[in-house]
């Protein structure tokens, strides 16, 4: 029988090259990995390695042995993991990835009710940049990604489901020179710095040839904002501290807007939206803490939907802090 966690180790040293950087990966001793490899020359009855001057080299045999070891490898960890989704959510886990305007817009609080209701279940959530994300969906390193849609519009290996779309709504502080005297334009309100996280192509070109500042990123055609940061409340924080303006769903600014402390600007721009959903491989098997990951999300974002048009009653573009208080004191 062979042994998968010597194939492990005779893996990670085909890799290395080098029995210390080898053991060194594996928290191993030199002396120990140096046993496994014997134990495991010994028992397919072949010699794997052979010591050079250059390093540690595969035999014939050993070659054989890594090009059918890695697909066995990956195999044994399939078959767990298709273990793990027979027993459920008890001990269930999931892996997400999710972009800046997911993550705090649904993600945060679905995986908080989900904790709730299955206290047990693991969950680990990433936020980071979206094209990392797809590329870890790719290689199963996470179950869903919830990200931008345009990025995985011709990739066959995946399934998508699309969410709510959420308007930008343009903001600056309360006190700010745009609210004074008569309502702003965009382009004046555009001369301000602005701030906020990088925008794909699909929204990036329009938005630099009205910006007129920020530059296009050469490998991945996204707008970079000449203040580039990567949350939205990093933005708001910036935009609360100077001159600059930013977007957001109006969800997550609209407790600042009553509380005086941000004010909602007069335009919108139809393109200027979330067009976000949920990424997984067309052939994986989701786990039962997956499908209910992606259930609850759903649930959230509908809330979400009705309480922004809730919100645009009260918070309507054009309206002051002071203004927008007062109609939500009234209602």
């Amino acid at each position: 029988m062979l042994d998968l966690k010597l194939l492990h180790q005779a893996l990670m040293l085909a890799k290395h090259r080098n029995f210390a950087r080898a053991a060194e990966a594996l928290h191993l001793t030199q002396p120990a990995l140096s046993r496994s490899i014997a134990g495991l020359e010994e028992a397919l009855g072949e010699k794997l390695f052979n010591r050079t001057r250059q390093g540690v080299e595969p035999t014939a045999f050993g070659e054989l042995l890594l090009s059918r070891g890695r697909g066995l490898l990956d195999g044994a960890t399939e078959l767990e993991r298709e273990f793990k989704l027979m027993r459920g959510l008890d001990i269930g886990e999931v892996r997400v990835g999710a972009g800046a305007y997911p993550a705090e817009l649904s993600v945060g609080r679905a995986v908080g009710r989900l904790m709730n209701r299955h206290p047990m279940l693991r969950v680990d959530v990433t936020v980071t940049d979206i094209r990392a994300i797809v590329a870890a969906v790719l290689d199963a390193k996470i179950d869903v990604g919830v990200v931008e849609l345009s990025l995985v519009e011709s990739e066959p290996r995946v399934a998508t489901e699309r969410l709510p779309e959420h308007p930008g709504l343009f903001y600056c502080r309360a006190g700010h020179p745009l609210l004074a005297g008569q309502a702003p334009s965009l382009e004046r309100a555009l001369q301000f710095p602005y701030v906020g996280t990088r925008m794909v192509p699909r929204v990036g070109k329009a938005f630099l040839e009205l910006a007129k500042s920020g530059a296009i990123d050469p490998d991945t055609g996204d707008y970079l904002p000449p203040i580039k940061v990567d949350s939205v409340r990093a933005a708001r924080d910036v935009v609360m501290a100077s001159d600059a303006v930013g977007t957001a769903p109006l969800t997550l600014i609209a407790a600042d807007i009553t509380a005086g402390r941000l004010a909602a600007l007069p335009f919108r721009l139809p393109w200027m939206k979330t067009s976000y959903g949920f990424v997984y491989l067309r052939d994986r098997t989701r786990s039962p803490a997956t499908e209910t990951f992606i259930a609850e999300v759903r649930r959230v974002e509908a809330e979400l939907a009705a309480e922004e048009r809730r919100l645009q009653s009260v918070i309507a573009p054009g309206r002051t802090a002071r203004s927008a208080r007062l109609a939500a004191t009234r209602r």
